[in-house]
């Protein structure tokens, strides 16, 4: 507990500190000859010792400016400030001095002349300007740029307006973390580490322009709250360059419990090993003439484990279970591709990405089951449950795509077609279950061992196709964007139980899902006045599906058609102040697997069953964000969710249909049905939250950086489960910390912790959890290689325990798994770093590879 009250306070120290530090500001308003306000126009801070930029920014429509620059003891305090525009003369301040003691200087109103001698050269040779505002983006134009020359790409970022870089590299728009970075409008899927090295191994030369969206459209990635789009040079930097990278890591695991001692008297525990985890990578890139091709390849090799203990009620009897999990898992995975650049407008592209792999438990897990009466201390029986399985999968997305640029507007096409293979396979080599008796605490078996074996494969065929358009709309200075998307999805479940040899046709069942998605969306985006813009967006989507057990000779098919508007409203206030009005519907579908009604077997006493009535899950979300000068943001949101999908807990004596099926099919000798407890997911209720959300960047000192977020929320659940009626809600919070320092001689820390208080989901109520994790770097060999040590959950706090007690069901469970971790890593980058990365791409079944679970 005083570790945690430390962390806290240092987050309390970071965030005086904030209060505490000196920006100076400069600010200035701009008239054309006629005095009249100009707009648009690009202002350069720059170094009155050597001319050098510091900071770049624009005029607004009311010819007003305004550049904000951190004061130190450390650097020359001493300014210019630079003013041009096509078709007037440059303009030059006097010295400027920035000071503590003299924070804001506000310029004299500055009127730009006519360059009138060289008008008529200016329309022949003249640049584009460092720094140009349109109507939907800001963008940086680096090409022929003298200031931005022999800068990396994030070195340009940094003089870029609006834009933040902290001490880690982490990138900030107008406040808003969590930037998608695209390279030539191409999402780059990189971690902030890997987007980090990438940015400071691309020189400016590499570079024509960076466009800076700080609203993007629906078309966006939902997870980027700002754009950041870096779009290079055609047909340069030839040759080839790659990274490798390798690790190894170990768990730190406690003591675990496993079950009651020869004597019953106390639960016995153990320590599991090290749990090794090794994993590689290797990353190439070529580009000859019109070809780029590119390669991807990463293994991992880890064991692992999982610990659960809980005990429910039932009948007058106590069901104390504890179970231990034992897992060794090998993945491959690859990305193979290749663009050509037909045209500087057009170029096609391929690609392979895919991994294949194994889980196994080779090592019987153990599960043991101690029945009790109420209140008593000694078992009456028990039941021990071994098994031994493995799961091997081959995964494979095939992937086609076209980009076509019509001219300089940013008129726009981009197409995809992929098809995706899923190809899983499950084999139970042996679940055995042993039924033991305690007279005067000796155990005794009895009755016959109960043997489960099973192939449960899962088989996935996706096919997908999708199109979007921009369409710009120079006159009202907007944008209308149209996109399409169909998708084609074929789940083929063949699974397969037997009991003692014999088929077991209460779980045995043949499931085939198929389902077609069709899908068209419009965006339009524009502003309404000086103040106020607006975006709005709708798609449509119609649905069709059918899922089928070929063994119960049983269907449903849904066919239905939704439409899914969006709705943002930005007003700018003033400098210091941003209001962003939001409102957006959306969906979310049952997992292919979520919908195949067979019973999964935990043990006799526990099981897992599949819902075929399941139904999507819709919510309607209003959100209000306020940005206060461009680094705190403060957001608060309400949402609906209708038809809300929650695993639930329920008794087998509850669910008549169930209880009937069980007492036909799984007559197990010893075991009463009615004592029988399984786990399936439902549309319970209607689900509300309620949040507030805090976020605080904080540069503390050159060398010290801090990232704070806060969030406060309440959730409430009313429907039924159970023929229950269900009314709770709680209040909850949760903060995150990052503490970044950057030390001497090219090394970095971190110190990180999160913390999530007791909370209330569906009918489950959580207990509080919270993690402290560090690590450290060093970079090697100037800046070519980069080694890691890092530490997880250092003092062994991120566990699970919950609680329910409701419709005949009390229960509680904890869960624990190797969340303490010490990993050590290496990469190294060779070849020649300015080559052009290749383009990265969501493709157009990722939504659906997302619903067939995973491995």
């Amino acid at each position: 507990m005083k570790k945690l009250l430390l962390t806290l306070l240092l987050a309390g120290a970071s965030l005086i500190s904030f209060a505490q530090s000196t920006k100076g500001k400069i600010s200035g308003s701009l008239y054309d000859e006629k005095k009249q306000a100009l707009p648009f126009a690009t202002v350069l801070l720059l170094k009155a010792q050597d001319s050098t930029l510091v900071k770049g920014g624009v005029s607004d429509m009311e010819g007003k400016f305004l550049i904000e620059q951190f004061v130190s003891s450390e650097t020359q305090n001493q300014f210019i400030v630079s003013v041009s525009m096509v078709g007037y003369r440059k303009y030059y301040s006097p010295k400027i001095v920035i000071s503590t003691e003299n924070l804001e200087v506000k310029l004299s109103n500055i009127q730009l002349e006519l360059d009138t001698q060289n008008l008529k050269e200016v329309t022949v040779t003249a640049r584009k300007p460092f720094i140009e505002q349109q109507a939907d983006k800001l963008v940086v134009n680096v090409e022929g740029s003298i200031v931005a020359n022999g800068n990396t790409a994030l070195e340009v970022l940094q003089k870029s307006p609006g834009v933040t870089v902290d001490n880690n590299d982490n990138i900030s728009v107008k406040g808003k973390q969590g930037v998608l970075i695209l390279m030539d409008g191409k999402q780059t899927y990189m971690s902030q580490s890997d987007l980090a090295t990438l940015l400071k191994s691309m020189n400016s030369d590499q570079i024509e322009k960076i466009e800076i969206v700080s609203n993007p459209s629906s078309r966006y990635d939902a997870a980027g709250k700002a754009v950041i789009n870096i779009i290079t040079k055609k047909n340069k930097n030839f040759g080839t360059n790659g990274s490798v990278s390798v690790g190894g890591a170990v768990s730190l695991p406690p003591f675990l419990k496993t079950g009651l001692n020869k004597e019953l008297t106390a639960v016995e525990t153990m320590k599991p090993g090290l749990m090794p985890k090794f994993n590689t990578s290797l990353n190439l890139n070529n580009r000859q003439g019109k070809f780029n091709t590119f390669t991807n390849l990463t293994f991992s090799d880890n064991q692992r484990f999982n610990n659960n203990a809980f005990v429910r009620e039932i009948g007058g009897q106590t069901f104390e279970q504890y179970a231990y999990r034992y897992q060794m898992n090998q993945n491959f995975s690859y990305k193979l591709g290749a663009d050509y650049y037909a045209t500087k407008k057009t170029t096609l592209g391929v690609l392979v990405t895919g991994n294949l792999g194994s889980w196994e438990s080779s090592n019987p897990n153990r599960n043991i089951t101690y029945i009790k009466k109420i209140g008593a201390v000694t078992p009456d029986s028990s039941l021990l449950t071994t098994s031994s399985n493995i799961r091997t999968w081959t995964n494979t997305t095939f992937n086609a795509n076209l980009k076509h640029t019509f001219d300089s507007t940013g008129k726009e096409l981009t197409a995809d077609i992929d098809y995706s293979v899923y190809d899983n396979q499950g084999i139970e080599r042996g679940m055995i279950s042993r039924f033991y008796k305690y007279i005067d605490k000796v155990e005794t078996e009895y009755n016959t061992p109960l043997n489960i074996t099973s192939n449960t494969p899962n088989k996935y065929n996706i096919f997908a196709v999708k199109a979007d358009y921009i369409n710009p709309l120079p006159k009202i200075k907007g944008r209308l964007e149209f996109g399409v998307k169909s998708s084609w999805v074929k789940s083929d479940n063949d699974i397969r139980f037997y009991q003692n040899g014999e088929v077991d046709k209460g779980r045995t069942n043949y499931f085939i899902y198929t389902e077609n998605i069709n899908a068209a969306y419009a965006n339009f985006n524009a502003p309404l006045s000086k103040k106020f813009n607006l975006q709005a967006g709708l798609r449509v989507e119609h649905t069709h599906s059918e899922g089928k057990s070929v063994t119960l000779n049983e269907s449903r098919e849904r066919n239905y058609v939704k439409l899914f508007p969006s709705l943002f409203l930005t007003q700018t206030i003033n400098k210091n102040n941003q209001v962003t009005y939001s409102y957006s519907r959306r969906i979310d579908r049952p997992g292919y697997n979520s919908l195949n009604p067979f019973i999964f077997f935990l043990d006799p006493y526990t099981y897992q069953l599949g819902n075929e009535y399941l139904m999507p899950q819709y919510t309607n979300s209003f959100e209000l964000t306020h940005t206060y000068k461009q680094g705190f943001v403060t957001s608060v949101g309400y949402s609906i969710t209708n038809d809300f999908m929650s695993e639930v807990i329920k008794n087998a004596v509850s669910v008549p249909e169930v209880l009937e099926k069980l007492k036909k099919y799984n007559n197990i000798q010893g075991i009463d049905p009615e004592k029988i407890t399984f786990a399936t997911q439902e549309n319970i209720a209607r689900f509300e939250n309620l949040n507030v959300n805090f976020s605080a960047p904080v540069p503390i000192t050159k060398w010290w950086n801090s990232q704070n977020n806060f969030s406060f929320f309440y959730n409430k659940f009313k429907g039924e489960v159970s023929d229950q009626p269900l009314n709770v809600g709680q209040w909850a919070y949760n903060f995150y910390t990052s503490q970044n320092f950057k030390l001497p001689k090219d090394l970095s820390a971190e110190v990180s912790m999160w913390y999530n208080s007791p909370n209330v989901y569906g009918i489950m109520q959580g207990k509080a959890q919270y993690a402290v994790n560090a690590g450290l770097q060093k970079s090697l060999w100037k800046k070519k290689a980069t080694l890691r040590l890092n530490v997880n959950d250092i003092f062994l706090t991120s566990f699970w325990s919950g609680k329910t007690n409701f419709a005949g069901v009390n229960m509680t469970l904890n869960n624990r798994w190797d969340s303490r971790q010490v990993r050590l890593s290496f990469s190294y980058k060779f070849g020649n770093q300015n080559v052009k990365s290749a383009r990265n791409r969501s493709t157009a079944t990722e939504a659906e590879q997302r619903r067939t679970g995973g491995n």
